[in-house]
């Protein structure tokens, strides 16, 4: 018997509105997906499954059970509720995204994880006020890094005003009455014989091959003075140094002890030696040696006993330049020759470098003398405080005849100006304008008469002096040497030169001593120092060219 076919069953009613209910669930927009995939496990709930258990293994009855501290539910929304749902679940043959049937809305609640204490995450609290001051509000503009450096770094205002000015200038006469009434006092503080109980002790440096270097309150020279006389003069040459001296140099120095001492000037010098200076320095050094260093002391003549050169004021300007210092540590290097000095100055140890203050003086075995010294050089200090409380009347004594030197019989910048501020000024020019002044230089002692009075520093005045130098004449040189091709260039430089007092100039210049016409008027113009500045100036200037 054929097998029968089966007919199609004809859908029921019920079945139909069911099919419907399906198309529309999966018409449903974006919200119920979402809510689909997240409220599965809430609202699928099986009897066949096993029950939840909490983090002890105990089973969870309420699912809307919470503990104190969680945070309260989100109401449902109202739109998020279908308004045919019943409350009731119908199962749905139908699978959804994850292969499960689709749950209808639930009214239990959702487990929520029990919160350990002190698991909550803190809150971040606003910045209180410090010690109740209430915070400016910035507004919408709001400064940057930038605008805090420059709010930093602007200028602040200064007062014009000093202590110094609220009080009287001192007089000379003034000055010289106070220190009479208090010389009486300061002299039963600290006299200079109360040192001599360590003058043994310095001498004894000095034999070991130290150098001493003084500092304190008050003039040192009295008790330096004192133990030159008692102490050093006993054992060798003493010579004494005052620093303080205007326009003492370095090579009047070396020149003393050349004609006081009597070095001869056959001895030969290192070829190394190119200035008069060097070579001068260089003979008092080979002077002075042990006599068992020369092999034959028939051909080198030495001294008969040490030096002691006593210097006051070693900080003076004109003995702690490059040049100064490098001649006076070639003197300490050599075995016989000692240095006293004292300071007033507190930074005077930092023009010492570390190997100047450190190097002991050269040694040389018997017969082992070359005819040039080792290449070291330093003063080996060894530092004393000697606070006296002593008047600087001579040191001030100097201080005005220095300042009575250079001060102008005209007011103004222009009136003069100081070695040291000379040099100063160097350092900070171009080097066409130092080229400039150069020349302005060997021109001015080139027309130098030979008379000793014009040797010295004449302030600006209305007519210049016989070595004053024609400006149309250093206009022309200044052009053929390549310094100042044009007049504007040229009166820069010069500008630059007269606002500090370096250069003056005058309508009319004095007559000299070879005939020169008195009264001869045009551009003229010199620097206010003296021959033994000038020249020293130009001794720094060597690497101007």
């Amino acid at each position: 018997m054929a097998p029968r076919s089966k007919r199609p069953r004809t859908a029921t009613p019920e079945e139909e509105e069911e099919e419907e209910e399906q198309v529309e669930e999966r018409q449903q927009g974006a919200s119920h997906l979402v809510s689909f995939l997240t409220g599965f496990a809430d609202h699928h709930v099986d009897d066949d499954l096993p029950p939840l258990l909490d983090h002890n293994g105990d089973a969870i009855d309420d699912f809307s059970a919470s503990d104190e501290d969680e945070e309260p539910e989100e109401e449902p929304d109202e739109a998020d509720v279908e308004p045919d749902d019943d409350g009731v679940h119908t199962p749905s043959r139908k699978t959804g995204l994850v292969g499960v049937a689709t749950p209808s809305r639930s009214t239990r609640g959702t487990p929520k994880k029990r919160k350990a204490p002190g698991s909550a995450t803190p809150r971040k609290t606003p910045k209180r006020p410090v010690n109740g001051e209430e915070t400016a509000d910035e507004g919408i503009i709001r400064k940057s890094t930038a605008d805090a450096y420059f709010t930093l770094m602007k200028a602040s205002r200064t007062s014009g005003n000093s202590y110094s000015l609220l009080a009287d200038p001192l007089s000379a006469r003034a000055y010289e009455k106070y220190i009479a009434e208090s010389s009486a006092v300061r002299g039963r503080i600290s006299p200079p014989e109360a040192h001599r109980g360590r003058f043994r002790t310095w001498s004894k440096e000095l034999e070991a091959g130290f150098n001493l270097l003084f500092y304190g309150f008050g003039s040192k020279r009295p008790t330096l003075n004192l133990f030159a006389q008692e102490e050093l003069a006993k054992k060798g040459h003493v010579v004494v140094i005052n620093g303080t001296f205007p326009g003492l140099g370095v090579r009047d120095i070396v020149s003393e002890i050349e004609d006081r001492l009597g070095v001869p000037q056959a001895i030969s010098v290192p070829p190394s030696c190119s200035t008069p200076l060097e070579r001068a320095a260089h003979r008092i050094y080979a002077h002075f040696l042990p006599p068992s260093a020369i092999s034959d002391p028939s051909e080198w003549p030495t001294a008969n006993a040490p030096l002691y050169l006593v210097i006051h004021n070693i900080d003076a300007p004109a003995l702690r330049s490059p040049k100064s210092l490098a001649i006076l540590s070639l003197l300490a290097s050599c075995p016989r020759i000692h240095l006293i000095a004292s300071y007033d100055h507190v930074h005077t140890p930092l023009i010492f470098s570390s190997s100047l203050s450190n190097t002991p003086p050269h040694h040389y075995t018997p017969g082992s003398w070359s005819g040039t010294p080792l290449s070291s050089r330093g003063f080996y200090w060894v530092n004393h405080s000697l606070t006296t409380y002593a008047p600087y009347d001579l040191e001030l004594s100097y201080l005005r005849m220095s300042a009575q030197t250079l001060t102008p019989s005209t007011s103004g910048p222009a009136g003069g100006v100081s070695e040291e501020g000379t040099l100063q000024i160097l350092k900070s020019v171009p080097h066409l304008s130092a080229r400039l002044l150069k020349l302005l230089f060997t021109l001015q002692l080139a027309r130098l008469p030979a008379d000793s009075k014009w040797h010295v520093a004449y302030p600006a005045s209305a007519s210049a002096p016989p070595f004053a130098v024609d400006g149309n004449l250093l206009k022309k040189l200044a052009k053929d040497k390549w310094i100042a091709g044009e007049g504007e260039r040229f009166e820069a430089f010069l500008g630059e030169y007269r606002d500090h007092g370096l250069v003056v100039e005058a309508a009319q210049a004095r007559g000299g001593e070879d005939g020169e016409e008195e009264g001869r008027e045009g551009r003229w113009l010199w620097v206010p120092l003296g021959k033994a500045a000038v020249e020293r100036v130009l001794e720094s200037m060597v690497g101007v060219e």
